[in-house]
């Protein structure tokens, strides 16, 4: 099985899909099962590609890309919980314009009701 510097060395040298080459050449050590490339969300490893056997009861693991830098782990998560945090603002807003609207069309005809009945 080759190393993972040699496949990166290798993925960026091609234009090709060398990835997907990789997962092919190398199948799961205890089924036999191709491996499928999957990106890590956890808040130690953010971003980090490895290669993992479908197969649940397998525990074929390895590391695709090089471990990130410490300054790398400590901004990334905070970046993501600020995005996180400006969605979550913007659809309570999105929401509450949507209320106010309604509102306003209520308010509207109930208006031209006691408009209509005073003429």
């Amino acid at each position: 099985m080759r190393s993972n510097s040699e496949v990166l060395r290798r993925c960026s040298k091609s234009r090709s899909t060398d990835v997907t080459n990789f997962l092919e050449d190398s199948p799961c050590q205890a089924c036999g099962n191709g491996r499928v490339l999957q990106t890590s969300w956890a808040n130690v490893n953010l971003g980090r590609r490895f290669v993992d056997c479908p197969n649940d009861r397998c525990k074929d693991f390895e590391w695709f890309d090089p471990p990130m830098w410490a300054r790398s782990m400590q901004i990334i998560p905070r970046l993501l919980r600020v995005r996180n945090n400006m969605e979550n603002e913007l659809s309570m807003r999105k929401k509450k314009e949507k209320m106010l609207w309604i509102a306003l069309t209520v308010n509207w005809v109930m208006f031209a009701y006691m408009w209509f009945l005073q003429m």
